[in-house]
């Protein structure tokens, strides 16, 4: 804004003026009218009463001062509101409406359109005729309906009982908030919202005062809690979209205002430029100033006229902001008036005024003290006054320590004078102007005058008053200013002088104290920025617009800040933060004594607010609860961030607690108890959980309640039991796991969950309502490189399904490394690992009988967790016919993604995390196609840890139906079904032909369906080929716990176990019918005498006793019944030269042998097979028929080497089919193929 001009007097105290103040000679500029030329035959006074004689806001066609004054009347008003006004529905509203629908005059709407016609002038940009009747008409609308709101109100104010009233206010007030919420909208039309910014906050600001009322007083009114509470749903959605939409504006408009083209020649505009601006030299360096003066006009006005009252707005919410007496709130930001003046061509910038001029981001300072140093002239200087030093003497709040912080143009010429101005009680100026500022005159908050330095000032340059007050609203903080040069006489006889030319003044709202005072009635917000002292590697930041002033980032692990308090009494306070954080992270709270004792400290663990330094949305701060304490003889509060990433802090906010502390504690208690089981709950009746709330919640609300006092509030604990008992019974009905708490006994029953060993529950951790599923890290044999995992699954049965249903996967994680989780229906639906680390400690005392005593103090504790959620979205269309139809229910839908969740072809999750990582509460969704009871396919809930150093502590988890799918939800769910349908048709094939394959084999081995005879012509290594064609049977076990010990059936399981059943049948025939003692050498050489050198060695998946050298021999001794004939038949291969021989005798005259060479794979006749045994090897047999009961059998070679497979011995009598009839080996025949199993 321009000054405005007033009488000056040059302070003939300070020193003399010439007569001949400007007096000049020889021109310099022979081509051109010197500078001054014009004024030649005027002495200086008259020069400076001619060039601002022209008043710059009699040619403005906006009077923007008017406006933002209105602005700050509105601001005041809120700011001072208290008792009665706040403890009156509509009195807020009451008492700012005359500001913006003026009682006099003939247009009741004309301050909205100044608030237009300013913002108009700021930008340069005119409103169409169309946009600014719309909105005009729409704020006639909400004038008569906020005016049938307050009639409403008064009357319910006077008789709060009345029905009538209550009837009448509650009609008046939806009426009255239909017509503001439908009229919002024309005041942020598009292309338009930066010159009706003003109007769009002005009438945010009345919504949310309308709304806040409605949460204040709505049950007083006869509103319901369902319709309270949807009340407070609005204010805070409002609140944030109103704070998002001024902001964005805002910034958009200040790109708008830097764009714009200065013109300083324009006299109309800017007439104490005339006629410096045109000066053929130095004209030039007015143009900077006047662009600089364009974008800080706006930045300025609009923080005064629509950033100022947003920063109001949080203090709406009354369930945050619920003293009777108000907030006292202080904007801590500073504004800049306008510039005046001129620089040099090497500070002549836009940038260099703004870096110069303008303060970065810092802690708050209070201005005690100006010093200006004013040179001695050269003779015919065309300046009279010349200021070449001006210094601010600072001091940080509540520090006394003091520093300067001077601007000095280049030393020429002896010091005239110093001159020092008190500056703590400065609320206006004005300026002397020439073609620089000549002299500065300072008045106090009442506008009296304080002193003057220099000419006496000409044009005002303070902030705007209040509309309505007489008060200055703003006390100056700053003073800079830029060197320039003094404009040059007649040549030869001066020369350009350095100066100051180029002055800029820093201004902060009087509702920012000098001290730290914390009040005793009211909320007490201390901005961070009012710290005197910040350390390690914290820093001031700039705020996003909507905080009244800049933040504290502190970064972890050693940001820290210092706040000076000004003691107090010993009223006990509740002490909160008002902060935005990267992360979650832990900060130290420490209170100071006087003298510098620390009386104790608080580690305080906030969560992530999802908030970035450079972008800050209204959402993005939170509250946290520091502690509860009184201050006296505290000297400072001491912050730091210890963990995490940063926090960045707004305000100390200071409650004051009515009564003892005892009794407020309960109090608390009590609420939050009751907050905690009210948010459990759909609705007032409390019979049905919300869809978003866990197991967990409840466990904690329970916990809560059983922390309220049974001394004070008896009747209110044993209600509250009941209904978070009610909603534990319901929160078990709804989950479709069972024993998801773990809680009962039978856990790990038969209906309950499966696991490995070591698996256990424990009831030791206290962030644990009571027990909790403890999985250590996975297990290593001694005897082998093999780890087998631990593991705990459940599936839920088909029964319980419902077709193309959503259902929610939710668990509670203490802490896991390595732990990895898979839910599946259609494939791996959800897979994800996590890593939570172990950061929520408890230090809670003991009772007496040895358990946590959850209501004694907490020392570290963690705060609320969010939730992180990994959701499917690759899924195949199909169409089914569903079986269970008639259960499936019609009513609500579930057709909402996640925006830029990742799409897997292969329709599972497999990020790390899937970016849950160090979330203690994971919620993740798995859909249902159609439901078939028949394939009884269900959904699949595991957890697995596969390393050694892996650990999990887990509860509270459940599986619960949310929503039936339908549109795109629905399709996806149809294309995955589809997919799966077609790959469980693959598997099936596969699983056929392998266990077509696999049976063939084995029913080759017997004689019969039975499976209890073995074919005489049956060789071990047919037996082990039949083995090896079950062991490529796929999906035996759970892909998912391959490795885990028990194994883990897959759907292929009950078919193997009985084809390795018939395997195993085989194996033990095949022993039993042979005499000869590991006749296969599955046991080494043992039951055979064998020299040196002879060995059995593994091939391919059997083994061989091998000879090597011609001294080498086995034998074995058997004893036989002498009557029985028997067959010898022994699978071996010879290689090299020489002969291989088994012979066999019966200790006396009978001797038969079996001779094999490298040639016998030749051999044709009925001595020798070599179908079904290994790649060479031959099988021979012979009769014999022994004389005596004892038979030898011996092996040996001539040379080369000689490799034995098995040697059998089988009695002639045992090939008779009677013989076999062997019942209750294998009861039944091979089973056909079964329908695969999950």
């Amino acid at each position: 804004m321009g000054g405005l001009l007033m009488n000056q007097n040059y302070n003939n105290n300070e020193y003399e003026i010439m007569d001949n103040g400007v007096q000049c000679c020889t021109p310099r500029y022979p081509l051109a009218q010197a500078p001054g030329s014009e004024l030649q035959s005027m002495n200086y006074q008259d020069v400076t009463e001619t060039s601002i004689g022209r008043e710059y806001q009699a040619v403005q066609q906006v009077n923007v001062g008017e406006a933002v004054s209105a602005a700050l009347g509105i601001l005041t008003t809120i700011l001072k509101a208290a008792n009665p006004i706040l403890g009156t529905a509509a009195g807020v509203i009451s008492s700012i409406f005359g500001f913006l629908w003026k009682r006099f005059g003939t247009d009741p709407q004309s301050q909205w359109k100044q608030f237009m016609e300013a913002v108009e002038y700021l930008v340069s940009q005119k409103i169409t005729d169309a946009v600014r009747s719309k909105a005009v008409s729409e704020l006639e609308g909400v004038q008569r309906a906020v005016e049938l709101y307050q009639e409403a109100a008064n009357a319910w104010n006077m008789n709060p009982d009345d029905a009538a009233a209550k009837e009448r206010i509650r009609r008046q007030y939806t009426s009255t908030n239909t017509v503001i919420e439908f009229a919002m909208p024309s005041f942020r039309v598009g292309g338009f919202e930066v010159p009706l910014l003003t109007v769009y906050a002005q009438a945010a600001n009345l919504h949310l005062l309308l709304l806040r009322d409605a949460v204040k007083f709505g049950a007083g009114w006869g509103f319901s809690p369902t319709e309270v509470e949807d009340n407070y749903t609005r204010l805070q959605a409002r609140t944030a979209e109103y704070t998002n939409h001024c902001t964005n504006t805002y910034d958009k408009g200040l790109k708008q205002a830097y764009d714009l083209a200065p013109n300083p020649t324009d006299y109309n505009k800017y007439p104490y430029l005339n006629p410096y601006s045109k000066d053929p030299i130095y004209g030039k360096y007015y143009t900077a100033p006047v662009d600089w003066n364009l974008f800080n006009d706006f930045r300025r006005d609009m923080t005064l006229m629509v950033l100022d009252i947003v920063a109001v707005w949080p203090t709406y919410n009354p369930r945050l902001y619920n003293n009777p007496n108000g907030v006292q709130i202080q904007l801590s930001r500073e504004v800049y008036s306008t510039v005046y003046g001129r620089a040099w061509s090497n500070n002549s910038t836009v940038d260099a005024i703004e870096s110069t001029l303008v303060r970065p981001p810092h802690l708050v300072t209070e201005l005690t003290k100006l010093t200006f140093d004013e040179r001695n002239l050269y003779e015919a200087e065309t300046v009279p006054v010349a200021f070449r030093r001006v210094a601010n003497t600072l001091h940080n709040v509540g520090s006394s320590t003091t520093w300067e912080q001077s601007f000095s143009a280049t030393s020429v010429g002896s010091l005239k004078a110093v001159h020092n101005v008190a500056a703590t009680d400065i609320g206006n100026l004005a300026l002397s102007l020439g073609a620089v500022p000549l002299g500065f005159s300072f008045y106090n908050k009442n506008d009296q005058h304080l002193t003057t330095v220099g000419y006496s000032g000409g044009w005002w340059n303070g902030i705007p008053k209040d509309e309505g007050s007489n008060q200055n609203s703003h006390h100056l903080s700053y003073v800079a200013a830029l060197e320039t040069q003094s404009t040059a006489g007649w040549w030869p006889y001066t020369y350009p002088v350095p100066l100051l030319g180029e002055w800029g003044f820093g201004w902060l709202h009087n509702s920012l104290t000098p001290t730290n005072e914390i009040l005793s009635d009211k909320i007490t917000q201390i901005p961070a920025v009012k710290a005197f002292n910040i350390q390690g590697n914290g820093k001031v930041t700039k705020g996003p617009g909507s905080t009244g002033g800049d933040l504290i980032a502190l970064p972890a692990p050693s940001g820290q800040i210092n706040i000076y308090l000004k003691e107090t009494s010993t009223k006990n306070y509740r002490v909160r933060l008002r902060y935005a954080a990267t992360t979650d992270g832990q900060l130290r709270v420490a209170l100071v004594r006087n003298g510098g004792a620390v009386r104790w400290f608080e580690n305080i663990k906030y969560v992530t607010t999802g908030a970035s330094e450079n972008s800050l949305a209204y959402n993005q701060f939170k509250y946290v609860d520091i502690f509860t304490s009184d201050f006296s003889n505290i000297n400072s509060l001491v912050f730091i961030n210890q963990s995490g990433g940063t926090i960045l802090i707004n305000q100390i906010e200071f409650i004051p607690i009515e009564g003892s502390l005892e009794v407020f504690e309960a109090e608390q208690d009590l609420e939050n108890a009751r907050k905690a089981v009210n948010a459990l709950f759909t609705g007032a009746a409390k019979d049905v959980l919300k869809l978003n709330v866990t197991d967990y919640a409840v466990d904690q609300a329970a916990n809560l309640v059983e922390c309220v006092s049974d001394e004070m509030h008896p009747k209110e604990k044993m209600i509250l039991l009941d209904q978070v008992k009610f909603a534990k019974r319901l929160s078990q009905t709804r989950n479709l796991l069972n024993y998801g708490d773990f809680e009962s006994d039978d856990w790990s029953g038969a209906n309950g969950w499966k696991t490995s060993n070591h698996v256990h529950v424990a009831a030791d951790n206290p962030i644990f309502k009571g027990r909790y599923l403890h999985m250590p890290g996975a297990t290593s044999s001694q005897l082998s490189s093999n780890v087998y995992p631990t593991y705990a699954y459940q599936k839920v049965d088909e029964s319980k399904l419902k077709s193309y249903t959503r259902y929610l996967v939710r668990g509670f994680i203490g802490n896991s490394k390595d732990l990895e989780l898979l839910v599946e229906r259609y494939g791996k639906d959800v897979y994800v690992e996590m890593d939570v680390p172990n950061d929520i400690q408890y230090a809670l005392p003991m009772n007496e009988c040895g358990g946590f005593d959850r209501c004694g103090h907490v020392s570290y504790q963690a705060a609320s967790h969010h939730t992180c959620t990994c959701k499917n979205t690759a899924q195949m269309d199909t169409d089914c016919q569903c079986k269970d139809k008639v259960n499936r229910t019609a009513p609500g839908v579930y057709t909402n993604t996640v925006p830029g969740s990742a799409m897997y072809t292969n329709g599972y999750h497999s990020h790390k995390s899937c970016g849950c990582k160090d979330s203690h509460v994971f919620s993740y969704h798995i859909d249902t196609g159609c439901v078939d009871q028949e394939e009884n396919l269900g959904l699949w809930f595991a957890l697995k840890i596969a390393s050694e150093n892996g650990v999990a502590k887990i509860d509270n988890l459940e599986i619960i139906e949310a929503q039936p799918l339908t549109g795109e939800a629905l399709a996806r769910v149809k294309k995955r079904e589809h997919k799966w349908k077609q790959e469980m048709a693959q598997k099936r094939l596969h699983t056929e032909k392998a266990v077509q394959a696999a049976r063939d084999a084995i029913q080759r081995l017997f004689t019969s369906p039975k499976l209890n005879r073995l074919k005489f012509e049956t060789l071990l290594q047919q037996i082990l080929n039949a083995d090896a064609l079950v062991q490529k049977i796929s999906y035996v076990y759970h892909s998912f716990l391959i490795g885990a010990m028990p194994t883990v059936p897959g759907m292929n399981n009950e078919i193997y176990q009985k084809l390795s059943a018939a395997i195993a049948q085989a194996r033990a025939l095949y022993e039993q019918r042979n005499l000869v003692r590991n006749g296969t050498f599955s046991s080494g050489t043992g039951s055979w005498h064998v020299s040196d050198g002879v060995e059995v060695q593994p091939l391919q998946n059997t083994f061989v006793l091998v000879l090597s050298e011609w001294s080498d021999e086995a034998s074995q001794d058997r004893r036989i019944d002498p009557e029985r004939g028997y067959v010898l038949r022994v699978t071996a291969r010879k290689e090299g030269a020489g002969k291989g021989t088994v012979t066999i005798s019966d200790c006396a005259d009978y001797t038969e042998k079996l001779t094999f060479t490298s040639c016998d794979y030749n051999t044709v006749g009925s001595q020798t097979m070599t179908s079904g045994t290994l790649s060479g090897f031959v099988t021979k047999t012979l009769e014999i028929f022994p004389d005596t009961d004892r038979i030898r059998i011996d092996i040996g070679e001539t040379e080369g080497t000689f490799k034995i497979e098995s040697v059998e011995l089988i009695c002639m009598e045992q090939m008779e089919d009677h013989m076999y009839d062997m019942a209750g080996n294998v009861e039944a025949s091979i089973p056909p193929l079964v329908p695969p199993m999950n």
